[in-house]
């Protein structure tokens, strides 16, 4: 929602319908003092601000409104707009944190631009705030990336792996699975200890269970000595078991016991 300051009455009318075109909402109010009650309760996307108020054309009830909204919502960016446009007061504007500054009568084309240009650098500038909050909580300085989908899933990422749950990560080949599950580790009460990776689309089924649980000398012929399994290895730590959709069924039985009983006999 983008709300309109002025007192011209025709001038609120004129952006709200231009705006209305372009798929934006609007909430118009005619002074500073309408402005910030209802900023006390809102908060919109973009502010398009007059400057003046008064039979004054200086400025300055503008320039103190936007001081004012910058103090309760910094976030929030400012378009001014005057008819008294004067080089001083552009520059003193943006100083003081305005986004852009607009002449009245403005171009339709040109101030709708200067509006999506505005909120597209704001959201931008959220998304870093986020990946910031992110890295300052959790530990994911080996991950690239600042799109709001990948910071939700290192979000659920940070939150899973103060867990001890089982935890089924899905994509492609090449979407980074595997450094998902390298976050989780390293971001558990597990991060000192092993982080054991094991590719089953790569273990027949023959080699499977002794891969993974091992077994002791003598157990079948080649058994020549103990060999020690991958979740023996994993103990207190965590376990990557990539490619699992590759397994073959009865081979995925015996792993979901594991999963579901945390335990397993040689």
């Amino acid at each position: 929602m983008i709300l309109i300051v002025d007192d011209d009455s025709a001038v609120r009318a004129s952006l709200a319908l231009l705006l209305k075109k372009e798929g934006f909402t609007t909430h118009g109010v005619s002074n500073p003092v309408e402005a910030l009650d209802f900023l006390r309760g809102n908060e919109p996307e973009l502010v398009l601000l007059d400057m003046n108020f008064s039979l004054g054309t200086s400025g300055e009830e503008g320039l103190g409104l936007l001081q004012s909204i910058r103090q309760r919502q910094p976030q929030t960016p400012v378009i001014l707009i005057t008819g008294w446009a004067t080089v001083n007061l552009a520059v003193e504007g943006m100083k003081l944190g305005a986004r852009d500054f607009i002449n009245k009568p403005w171009d339709n084309e040109y101030l709708v631009q200067s509006i999506r240009t505005v909120l597209d650098l704001s959201q931008l500038q959220e998304q870093r705030v986020g990946r910031k909050k992110l890295d300052s909580q959790y530990d994911f300085g080996h991950i690239i990336g600042q799109d709001p989908a990948y910071l939700r899933v290192l979000e659920t990422v940070g939150r899973v792996a103060a867990t001890d749950a089982s935890v089924l990560i899905m994509g492609e080949s090449g979407t980074g699975k595997e450094l998902i599950a390298e976050a989780v580790h390293q971001n558990s009460q597990r991060r000192t200890r092993p982080f054991v990776k094991v590719n089953l689309g790569g273990i027949s089924s023959s080699l499977f269970e002794s891969e993974l649980f091992g077994h002791v000398r003598g157990a079948y012929t080649d058994a020549r000595s103990d060999r020690t399994g991958r979740f023996e290895m994993a103990n207190t730590g965590t376990i990557f078991l990539d490619e699992i959709g590759d397994l073959d069924l009865s081979s995925q039985v015996k792993l979901l016991r594991v999963l579901q009983d945390r335990t397993y006999e040689v």
